[in-house]
């Protein structure tokens, strides 16, 4: 099974929907070094999904201070939670002796990208609306506004 990331599931601000992009992709190429058996790949594969991750995490957390949003100590606290699951699945990978917790990984790896697309960053996309950073958009393309206020359609990559 491939994941994809879904047009309702953007939050209309580039850079962090790209980056949801990238970690969907770490998971699918995890999914597919489990379907070659190439087991010794899964950890060095988990590693660059922790590391985007954390970049993700540090440039979201980075935008809802400087707009001051008021939920982010939560949204901090979840993204540190969401961290030590995933740390914890690279602890199943790395575990050869059970190559059964190798699929589970990746089950595990998908359910923490949904949590955090679902559960954390939809709460404040109304937030981005409010402050005029994004715009609520009904086209698969995400719309933010530039420096003079003026929207700007970016394709996704």
């Amino acid at each position: 099974m491939k994941i994809e990331l879904l047009e309702e599931f953007l939050t209309g601000h580039p850079t962090i929907d790209n980056e949801h992009r990238k970690i969907v992709m770490a998971i699918n190429d995890v999914k597919t070094a489990i379907n070659s058996n190439n087991y010794d790949q899964c950890a060095v594969l988990l590693e660059g999904f922790l590391k985007t991750c954390e970049k993700h995490f540090k440039t979201e957390e980075r935008l809802l201070a400087n707009l001051e949003y008021p939920d982010l100590k939560d949204h901090v606290i979840f993204h540190k939670e969401l961290m030590l699951k995933a740390k914890a699945v690279k602890v199943l990978c790395i575990d050869m002796s059970a190559p059964q917790s190798i699929e589970r990984c990746f089950d595990e790896m998908a359910a923490l990208l949904i949590e955090d697309v679902i559960k954390g960053d939809m709460n404040f996309i109304s937030f981005l609306i409010e402050k005029g950073v994004v715009e609520r958009r009904n086209s698969a393309q995400p719309i933010i506004k530039n420096e003079k206020n003026i929207p700007k359609i970016l394709s996704p990559e």
